[in-house]
């Protein structure tokens, strides 16, 4: 369930991340994500 709620807290962040324009393409929130998701099980930032 941990892993679950890691998960739900990065896509919340790249959806707020993406409404506040700071996303120009998908090729960059792609990357965000891939670059989410390879940073193991570190907190993720807010």
């Amino acid at each position: 369930m941990v892993e679950q709620e890691r998960y739900k807290d990065m896509l919340k962040k790249m959806i707020e991340e993406t409404e506040k324009d700071k996303f120009q393409s998908s090729e960059e929130v792609i990357k965000a994500l891939v670059t989410e998701l390879t940073r193991g099980n570190k907190p993720i930032a807010n």
